[in-house]
């Protein structure tokens, strides 16, 4: 989208602005024109040319951030809602299968309130998984009003070496079927897609190298589940336990699946170090693997309060950071969030609830919701930002202007839920938007 030289301009004046690369203002200002940010910071630092051409907003309550990246979540299970666990990881596995939905119509619904979920949360982009061709249809397909930019990465399974060259066959197929552009279009045009296999309980490593090599061919974004549990680590260190029992179960068991003998992490480096890989979880990291993260460029989506409530303590995301690993923020699905919680697919919970446990700096938090998630995606981190031609698409958290305390710790410790301001859309209605 590029900007009309003509077009009207909007000033929304608040009681602060912030991003994670260098624009912080109390009071501040953002200056917008056909979709896009043109200034941000104090509103006296604003060329004089705009504020005297500009229609001014004002929302003295609000604090502006860019809008926020969730960089994995399952949008296609958003219809189950919050579900309570049992303590059983391969039960409940066992049980989100058996509910999960598989007719068109029910997939879309899902995927498309998981969508205005995320926007009504102050969300952005999203990096979502998909369960089936007709998941990534569904978001592709989403009312203009409830769409998000992002990635999609189809999901796939294979845990034998014959069933990954089907699983292979079947996701290039399926890829190719897909009405998208390859190259990827820009993250600002739409969503872009990526392949996922599930995990290293469900996927071979052939299976994985099949997906590596599609991506890069046709520059797919790469992403999957790991190191989440104990009993994925020892499915593939001993090829036992209540995973090895649940493919059983399913049927899904082959007598050629052997012990490995290694943590999942060292299991996968060699599959790391071709790709640009996003890894979901990493609950379960010894020290020789903040190293090897860092090195392989790999990227880690950390969900605080889904390993919370699957009961995993003392996720490493600190060392990872101080060790040169990208990590960024996600909600993982639905599921796992509370039922009290107002917005179960919103990162501000999230990072609300690192600082309250962790006391985590809350300039650090933003980086890991902002341009952190948009790098795990491969996507422009300036579009996470304030910065001049970056969309004009904000998160809104209300604090109190006469307070002296710093406005993001406010927001944090405050319980305001998070609003999206999507200035990329029609312009609508100041007085809706002071009502956000």
């Amino acid at each position: 989208m590029s900007m009309k030289p003509d077009a009207p301009i909007r000033i929304y004046r608040v009681a602060a602005v912030r991003d994670a690369q260098g624009v912080r203002a109390r009071p501040g200002a953002v200056a917008v024109r056909s979709g896009r940010v043109l200034a941000a910071g104090p509103e006296d630092d604003l060329p004089l040319r705009l504020r005297q051409q500009a229609q001014v907003i004002d929302l003295p309550t609000k604090l502006i951030l860019p809008a926020l990246v969730n960089a994995h979540t399952h949008l296609d299970l958003t219809d189950l809602g919050p579900t309570p666990y049992g303590g059983d990881w391969a039960g409940w596995l066992s049980d989100v299968i058996r509910r999960r939905r598989r007719e068109p119509q029910a997939i879309a619904q899902a995927v498309q309130r998981g969508l205005r979920l995320s926007r009504e949360a102050g969300v952005g982009y999203v990096g979502d998984i998909a369960g089936s061709a007709e998941a990534i249809q569904a978001r592709q397909q989403a009312p203009p009003d409830v769409s998000l930019p992002g990635v999609i990465y189809l999901e796939c399974v294979g845990i034998t070496a014959s069933t990954a060259a089907a699983s292979a066959q079947h996701l290039g197929q399926t890829l190719d079927a897909l009405p998208f552009e390859i190259p990827m279009p820009p993250c600002q045009r739409g969503v872009v897609l990526g392949i996922e296999p599930h995990a290293p309980y469900s996927a071979s490593r052939a299976l994985y190298e099949s997906a590596t090599r599609l991506s890069h061919q046709r520059l797919y974004r790469l992403t999957t589940h790991l190191a989440e549990t104990p009993e994925e680590i020892a499915f593939v260190r001993d090829a036992a336990g209540p995973l090895a029992d649940l493919l059983r179960r399913l049927g899904k068991w082959d007598e050629a699946i052997r012990p490995a003998h290694q943590h999942p992490i060292d299991w996968l480096e060699p599959v790391l170090r071709r790709g640009r890989w996003l890894v979901a979880h990493c609950n379960y990291v010894d020290d020789e693997h903040l190293g090897l993260l860092s090195r392989t460029g790999t990227s880690v989506a950390y969900c605080p309060i889904a390993s919370e409530y699957f009961g995993h303590r003392g996720h490493r995301y600190r060392d990872m950071l101080r060790a040169g690993v990208n990590v960024c923020l996600g909600t993982d699905s639905i599921l796992c969030q509370p039922a009290s919680e107002p917005q179960p697919m919103g990162i501000w919970p999230q990072m609300r609830f690192l600082y309250r446990r962790d006391g985590t700096d809350p300039d650090v938090l933003l980086k890991m919701a902002t341009i952190n998630g948009m790098r795990a995606l491969e996507l422009a981190e300036a579009d996470a930002t304030l910065a001049p031609g970056s969309p004009a698409r904000f998160t809104l958290l209300t604090i109190d202007p006469d307070d002296g305390t710093d406005p993001l710790v406010q927001a944090l410790q405050n319980n305001a839920p998070a609003t999206m301001l999507d200035a990329t859309a029609l312009p609508k209605d100041p007085m809706q938007e002071e009502s956000a």
